[in-house]
């Protein structure tokens, strides 16, 4: 018989030991100051609270500060090595250092130099940018093609346009640019002159909802429908449609989820909460949300998980939903990251399988709009047997989004991570190959339009997935 008081009791003692080696390894680490492999990045641990910065050969930006427990989960500290988990798969190693880079003890003040704007733009990428070879991309040839350019300008438009024009030439979907409204360039429609038929713009929300009026029945949803599911009419496949890889959190209650102010209400509760206790309330929420699917779908032939309009969200919960569609422990993917010099170590996620989870064959539907974190759950599912894939290749952009600062104030990210298969193989810019080609549009509007023949809704992949 198992004794629940003395299991109790070695849980309450586990907590209690992690909490007490957290706060020593804060006392330890108060006043040192460290340099992150990769991510051109450095931090600053005071007492319990910490700095954190972003660095490139003219500044050094705080990126974010506050209480290091918040933040961090300290995996490891050696003398001279610190290892932290922000919250994701990726560990973040660091080396001691005994100060900061000069950049961040003596800071300049921010230049509006278009050159040299330019140069931290280019060394950035230079730097962390992991796919030129997959982009089929010669970022020296960028820097001569456009560095003459950049010394003959004289506006900050025609700077915005040159790194758009670079940003549109790299053709990664992770890749952003935050600049001023008022400098972006907007196309023009000529005047008289009319498409012969009118194009239809339809959504991703029109084609969810044609969808699952036309082939679902029992439907049910949770937190306004970012995961949903139900069975394929007239039969016994359970089906099951992800919309994001985020907001899974417990934060509204069942009667308000579907009302219009659910996004500002939860985004309210959410922003109250520390960034690692985000990460814990998006995985008790998929847990809850999990045990109430697989219950109200019950028994079933074989199941559906439908990704097709996933266009990503937090890897943490896409490897913990796939955790119930499989039955043993496997290494399923690696990690690394871009740094000057290279890259950084391998680090290797296996995945457990959770239990009780479902035991059948599994239907994962992709396409090109399968995006970033969706596309780590096709990724990690092709190490399984009962896992087969529908649709057409995915987008091809997995790495989490690195955040980066131009001395003018200008904000843009990049891709630096590269994820593979257990073997080394990368799918970036290529996408994840499905078993059963739909051979799907590659052009978001098209591929919605594709699921309509004149006014009729068909989706083709589940009137396939039926006949079986």
């Amino acid at each position: 018989m198992i004794n629940f008081r003395s299991t109790f009791s070695i849980c309450l003692l586990l907590i209690s030991f992690c909490a007490n080696a957290q706060q020593n390894s804060e006392k330890l680490l108060k006043n040192t100051s460290w340099i992150q492999d990769g991510y051109d990045r450095c931090l600053k641990i005071a007492d319990s609270t910490y700095t954190y910065y972003n660095i490139n050969s003219v500044d050094c930006k705080v990126l974010v500060e506050g209480k290091l427990s918040e933040r961090f989960k300290i995996v490891s500290l050696k003398k001279n090595e610190l290892i932290l988990n922000p919250g994701g798969i990726v560990n973040y190693v660091f080396r001691r250092v005994q100060s900061l880079p000069p950049v961040c003890s003596h800071p300049v003040a921010p230049t509006s130099s278009y050159e040299k704007n330019f140069t931290v733009f280019w060394e950035t990428f230079d730097h962390n940018y992991a796919f030129f070879k997959e982009r089929n991309l010669n970022w020296k040839q960028i820097y001569d093609e456009y560095l003459p350019r950049v010394k003959k300008i004289s506006t900050q438009k025609e700077f915005a346009d040159i790194l758009v024009e670079i940003v549109k030439k790299i053709g990664d979907g992770h890749i952003r640019l935050e600049i001023p409204e008022a400098l972006k360039t907007k196309v023009a429609t000529a005047p008289g002159i009319k498409p012969e038929t009118p194009i239809i713009k339809r959504l991703a929300t029109d084609v969810i909802k044609d969808l699952q009026d036309t082939y679902l029945e029992d439907l049910h949803s949770y937190n306004n429908g970012v995961i949903s599911w139900g069975k394929l009419r007239g039969t016994r496949i359970g089906y099951i449609l992800i919309k994001d890889m985020n907001g899974f959190a417990n934060y509204v209650s069942e009667s308000e989820q579907l009302l219009p102010n659910f996004a500002k209400n939860y985004d309210k509760i959410k922003a109250s909460r520390p960034a690692l206790d985000q990460f814990e309330d998006e995985d008790r929420g998929v847990k809850m949300v999990m045990g109430k699917i697989l219950s109200d779908i019950g028994p079933s032939d074989s199941l559906v998980i439908d990704l097709r309009f996933n266009g990503g969200g937090l890897e943490t919960v896409a490897l913990k939903l796939l955790s119930y569609f499989v039955t043993e422990s496997k290494h399923v993917l690696s990690v690394k990251a871009k740094t000057a010099l290279g890259s950084t170590a391998i680090q290797k996620y296996v995945l457990q399988p959770t239990n009780p989870g479902y035991k059948g064959k599994v239907y994962l539907l992709t396409g090109p709009n399968t995006a970033s974190a969706a596309e780590i759950f096709a990724l990690a599912a092709r190490q399984y047997k009962n896992i087969k894939t529908v649709g057409s290749r995915t987008a091809g952009i997995f790495s989490e989004i690195l955040w980066k600062e131009l001395p003018n104030g200008w904000e843009f990210s990049l891709s630096n991570e590269t994820y593979t298969d257990p073997k080394g193989k990368t799918y970036e810019a290529t996408g994840v190959p499905v078993s059963y080609e739909m051979n799907y549009p590659r052009n978001r509007r098209d591929f919605y339009n594709d699921f309509y023949m004149g006014n009729r809704f068909i989706d083709l992949a589940l009137d396939k997935i039926s006949e079986k």
